[in-house]
């Protein structure tokens, strides 16, 4: 998982995540209705290249800008003009013809010629072999195709993305790395691996969904003055953020007690797989919940022992019960509950699939549903529809199999699968992995926080428990999915930095949910 910095915006804005078309649109609209020429929106961007790029070059070495034809191109010429204004020794490798450049792009060679900065025009890929050699430069600045990218990345533009990856250099991207599908994260046939990246008014989804998140490096989100009514007026997506965390830290009661906090039913573990069981409810009495109680096999229940201590177990799962049977009498027990957790470490039989779709539409409480009862109920996903809250946490192979694809595919299209399984169930989705993505009925999250130590078993258990105790304690299911995703990662990334994030166990995970709150509060 790449880890992102991110530096917002100084407003709202910097929150929401666009595709690159909804951001055209909300240029044009500043242009055509607002009467705000582009222009001026390319200076503003422009500058904001420069003052970045002027961080990262290392002192006393020379930066090349590549610009390619369209308003990219443009946004880094404003930026080359910039720097050598401010000392910089800078050169202009301009990609393709002058005359086919867009207007505004045009006008910032002129100013740039007039101006007298270095610039060479590059129209041949036999060009790139007389530039100078790699290693030459401080930085690269990467203003070559930016959000507009459509098709394949050829000819002209595809040497010099590989000229720019050959150099050795920093890269600086100007709004997302050239060759990056800014709606899909994918590789438009060959693509700029950048160190950092600049964008504008709200990071896009390239910059989050991989590989494109590879390509990225740290993330500035800068302001360029357009309303945040213009970017806002599609599809709701963004970034979670504190916001999103703070209902997970109301205060308490200064009167209250076990009972006011809700009471958690994890259903869950099965011979060899106990430590899921118990990860899930240790989890949810750490996220606050006043009483857990573990249901689980009878064997399970053996070999649990005395393992636990705050949590209550019970034999839940008797062999050979008929499937309506033991789903009325589970039913009746668990709907007395505040919040129920099912299926981490279940075992892996039919009679648990039978038991399970007899068993979710009879409970009238809030559900998280993970691992092996979403593997369960991959044929029976009616199940899954209630009235009552749902909240489904599959990894991306889970995912595939409610969907009927393949793992590549939801992996391909992350934001089109989790919104599909959503529509699907009518229940909040958490699609699990880099960067996890929550799809209910307000719109899309992406979880901007984590780390690839987190890519080891446990971490899903852990994440059921956290969002189960928050449903048990109040909170709406996408409130509930949202507050659990971040808090659970911030956790992860406050274990890695005090341990490393090869050697990060989900129980690490489970131990610094304070620390996350401690610095939430």
């Amino acid at each position: 998982m790449t880890r992102h910095r991110i530096e917002p915006a100084g407003r709202a804005g910097g929150r929401l995540v666009l595709t690159g078309a909804e951001m055209r649109a909300a240029d044009r609209a500043m242009i055509d209705t607002i009467g705000l020429p582009g222009c001026a929106l390319m200076e503003t961007a422009g500058r904001h290249v420069a003052v970045a790029a002027a961080a990262q070059c290392p002192v006393g070495r020379p930066i090349v800008v590549v610009c390619g034809r369209g308003n990219n191109g443009g946004d880094g010429l404003v930026a080359a003009r910039h720097l050598a204004d401010w000392g910089f020794a800078v050169e202009v490798v301009f990609c393709g013809e002058p005359t086919r450049a867009s207007e505004d792009a045009r006008m910032q060679l002129r100013v740039a010629e007039a101006l007298g900065l270095p610039l060479r025009v590059v129209t041949d890929a036999d060009d790139f072999p007389h530039l100078p050699v790699p290693g030459h430069y401080g930085l690269v600045v990467d203003a070559l195709l930016g959000t507009g990218l459509q098709g394949s990345v050829t000819g002209l533009m595809a040497e010099a993305v590989a000229w720019i990856n050959g150099h050795g250099a920093s890269v600086l991207a100007v709004d997302i790395a050239s060759g990056i599908c800014s709606e899909t994260g994918q590789v438009l046939g060959a693509a700029v691996r950048a160190d950092a990246t600049v964008t504008f008014a709200a990071s896009k989804l390239g910059h989050w969904l991989f590989p494109g998140a590879a390509h990225t490096g740290a993330l500035s989100i800068v302001d360029i003055g357009l309303p945040e009514r213009l970017l806002a007026s599609g599809t709701p997506r963004r970034l979670l953020g504190d916001d999103d965390l703070r209902p997970a830290f109301r205060t308490r009661a200064r009167d209250g007690h076990k009972g006011t906090y809700g009471h958690v039913y994890v259903l869950a573990g099965s011979p060899g797989k106990t430590g899921a069981a118990r990860m899930a409810s240790d989890a949810a009495l750490r996220a606050g919940a006043g009483l857990v109680t573990l249901g689980t096999t009878r064997e399970a229940f053996r070999a649990l022992g005395g393992e636990l201590y705050e949590t209550m177990s019970e034999v839940a799962i008797e062999p050979g019960e008929i499937a309506v049977s033991a789903a009325e009498r589970l039913s009746h027990r668990l709907n007395r509950f505040q919040a129920v957790v099912i299926g981490p470490g279940l075992p892996a039989e039919a009679e648990i699939g039978d038991l399970l779709a007899q068993l979710l539409p009879r409970l009238d409480v809030p559900v998280v549903v993970d691992a092996e009862a979403l593997n369960q109920l991959v044929w029976r996903k009616e199940c899954f529809e209630s009235a009552a809250p749902r909240v489904l946490t599959p990894h991306p192979g889970e995912a595939a199999r409610l969907l009927g694809r393949t793992t590549a595919e939801v992996q391909a299209d992350r934001v089109g699968a989790a919104t599909a399984l959503a529509d699907d169930t009518g229940a909040v989705v958490i699609l699990k992995a880099a960067h996890t993505l929550v799809a209910g009925p307000d719109g899309l999250a992406i979880c901007p926080d984590g780390n690839p130590g987190m890519g080891t078993g446990g971490m899903g258990d852990v994440l059921s428990g956290v969002i189960g105790a928050l449903l048990a304690r109040g909170l709406d299911a996408q409130t509930a999915a949202r507050a659990g995703v971040l808090w659970h990662a911030r956790a992860g990334d406050a274990a890695a930095a005090r341990l490393t994030e090869t050697t990060l166990l989900a129980r690490d995970v489970l131990a610094e949910l304070t620390t996350v709150e401690r610095r939430s509060c």
